[in-house]
This record gives structure tokens, sequence and C-alpha cells, in this order.
């Protein structure tokens, strides 16, 4: 990572905390000046201009009369070195990961053969302080994918945990991003699997953490039962008391 220089600071002030190193997350800037020369970055009685017509830098402008320094040690050098940025894994973050969810299927606990039972899980965006690596940092954890695991052997992955009849608007047994349709009768055990994109900031703005933390809900268990009907010479209407009414 490149060190450049700050201008109107020189060595003494860094050295008074007047003005101190410029730290963004991704550059450091910090100043200096060459023994026996002037401040590198301008911030001196000269405005800030280059002195130089050394052998060292043969095309810099002469110097002024009244230079306080002249010759060799009147040039500017460029400072570099490399800082090591940290790097966090799932595994380091995962200690700050959001619980398990809940799985809630439409109608509670019943299904219908050949008709869509609703799933829902609510995962929204959680974020965590703490230390790591020694260091107070903040992780914040977004919902990026939702992988609905049946009971039935079907699985669906989806963009985001779906949404609840009433809210959608719809009556049960209603079709929706989400839901399923089992297509004989039984107990299925249904889950889900929460896919989390993980970020860190440890003071200088968020970075990612490169893969997905996968968080399992709780169970749900449906019973999957089979309607029969009867058929009657008048409807329910006309005959209350008919045969399947």
């Amino acid at each position: 990572m490149a060190v450049t220089g700050v201008a109107g600071c020189t060595a003494i002030d860094f050295q008074l905390e007047r003005c101190p190193p410029k730290n963004t997350g991704t550059s450091v800037e910090v100043s200096g000046t060459l023994p026996g020369g002037r401040d590198t970055t301008g911030g001196n009685n000269d405005g800030g201009r280059d002195r130089g017509g050394n052998a060292r830098d043969p095309g810099a402008a002469a110097p002024d009369a009244d230079d306080e320094c002249v010759g060799a040690l009147c040039y500017r050098i460029p400072i570099t070195y490399e800082v090591g940025i940290l790097r966090p894994t799932l595994t380091d973050v995962a200690s700050f990961a959001p619980a398990g969810l809940g799985l809630t299927d439409e109608p509670d606990g019943v299904g219908i053969v050949g008709m869509p039972v609703n799933f829902v899980v609510t995962a929204t965006t959680h974020e965590q302080t703490g230390e790591l690596f020694d260091l107070p940092v903040t992780v914040r954890f977004t919902p990026d994918s939702v992988v609905f695991a049946y009971g039935d052997g079907v699985t669906r992955t989806t963009a985001d945990g779906g949404r609840s009849l009433s809210a959608l608007g719809l009556p049960q047994f209603s079709a929706t991003p989400t839901s399923h349709a089992y297509a004989a009768r039984g107990t299925y055990t249904a889950s889900a699997l929460v896919r989390y994109a993980a970020e860190v900031d440890f003071g200088s703005g968020w970075v990612p953490v490169p893969g997905l933390l996968a968080i399992p809900t709780a169970n749900a268990t449906i019973d999957v039962l089979e309607a029969r009907t009867a058929l009657v010479d008048r409807t329910c209407v006309e005959d209350p008391a008919g045969v399947g009414c």
C-alpha cells in the first residue's frame, strides 16, 4: 500500500500528533523531512514548492536565494510500505451469526394431497458488535437466499423466506414462490437453510467475508391427508341437510 505525504504537515507535526496519519482502511498517509532538508509535503515557508537542482533530481526547479537547504539533501523520495489487511473467514465470524429461525407452514401442520402448503421463514439483517483478532468489530449478516427441504426429497432455493398468505392477500392452499404440493399422503418433516452474506467493520468501513454462512431453521411437521368428495343431487345451499353438507 502506497504512503503519500499529507499537505501542510511536517515531521514535527506528526511527532507532536498535531497532524496524525490519515487511515482510510485502504491507505495510510504520512509525511516526513529528509535529514538536513525541508518538509517534503509543502509544510514550510516556500509554499510547498519542490526544491532541487541537484544531481539526484536534475530536472527540479532551481532553489530560491533564501533556501535553507541546497544541494544533495534537497530532494523528494517516495516512501512505500506494505500493510497487512485483516481478512476474516466465515469460521472467524460464525460466533456473531444470528440464531436459527422457525419455519412456518400454512395451514398449520396440515396439508392436502396435490394442494400447495405455504412455507415462510422470516429472515432479517443481523448486526452484532464484539472483538475479533483482539480488535473491536461490528459484524453484519444479510440474508442472501433460503433453501427449503420439504421432507419428500424435493428442495427449492428462493431469494427470500417468502410471505404469509394473509400478507399476500391469498386464500388457503394458494400457490406461492415458497409453497409445495405433496404427491402422497403421509407425515413429512420440512426444514430450511438460511444462507447469509457476512461483512465486518473494524472502524474503517465494511469489508465482505467470502462465502455464505448457512444456518438451519427449526423443523416443521406436516400431516398430508387426502380430500374426498361425494356427489349429491342438490347443492348444500339448496339442501343444507344433504349428504356431505
